[in-house]
């Protein structure tokens, strides 16, 4: 079958690379044999990505195997990444999901910091702005990004905190919250069950980079009164579907 709007050419030698790359190493008449080609063409085709870059051949057995520069661009690629814009689309679909206040946020210091906030449509909701700042220690994103940290960063974090008890609910004892990180971690989510402010509930769930670590997390905030305590793991489930797509976007793999 001809392909239409290719470069045969160019189609040829993406073939071969695709052949060499699923071998430890491999010659050319192995080459020829898997893609029906003849010699003269398929070293030709190998001369010039060996010539590139893309692919070197082994002095001791004269195979060829691939080398990392296609590594080297897909990491670019990754690390140029935004996590503000590969998110947008995954939360406005979650806001649509819902109905409820969305938010991204990022870790600085002992806080997370709003960075992305999509309004719910309801005319009760969570009141916060971009920039807006709360402790990590009592906030379900704080505590999402901190379940998923080493243990001397989240003891550092909890020491360097203002630890107040701002709710009822709010956590004061750090053998309570570090009990509550490992929940966090076995269930992918947390929670703030009104610890930050009377008459909300939140769930949030962490995102992850190609590095595998956490570069931030999202919420979902929802009033109490429209929020009852038996739809937490629906929410939990949501946020959490959520960030994994996020997080492969930014290239993690679990």
């Amino acid at each position: 079958m001809i392909k239409s709007d290719t470069v045969q050419s160019v189609d040829r030698a993406l073939a071969i690379l695709g052949i060499v790359s699923q071998h430890n190493q491999i010659g050319i008449t192995d080459i020829c044999k898997s893609l029906n080609l003849n010699k003269t063409t398929v070293y030709r085709l190998v001369s010039t990505l060996v010539s590139n870059g893309y692919i070197e051949q082994i002095k001791d057995s004269n195979k060829y195997r691939c080398t990392f520069k296609l590594f080297e661009m897909g990491n670019k690629r990754i690390q140029d990444l935004d996590l503000l814009e590969e998110a947008k689309p995954d939360l406005e679909k979650l806001a649509q999901l819902t109905k409820e206040t969305i938010h991204l946020v990022v870790e600085e210091g002992t806080e997370i910091v709003y960075i992305h906030k999509v309004e719910s449509t309801n005319t009760i909701r969570m009141h916060t702005w971009i920039g807006k700042k709360n402790p990590m220690y009592r906030t379900a994103v704080g505590k999402a990004i901190l379940a998923f940290s080493n243990k001397e960063k989240v003891i550092d974090v909890w020491n360097k905190s203002e630890i107040v008890q701002n709710t009822p609910y709010t956590i004061t004892k750090i053998e309570d919250f570090l009990e509550q990180l490992v929940s966090i971690r076995e269930n992918g989510y947390a929670i703030d069950n009104e610890e930050t402010e009377i008459g909300i509930r939140c769930v949030a769930a962490p995102i992850f980079d190609f590095s595998k670590n956490v570069v931030g997390a999202l919420s979902i905030s929802v009033p109490t009164l429209r929020f009852p305590e038996e739809e937490i793991n629906i929410y939990g489930k949501y946020a959490k579907e959520c960030s994994e797509h996020i997080s492969k976007k930014l290239g993690y793999i679990n």
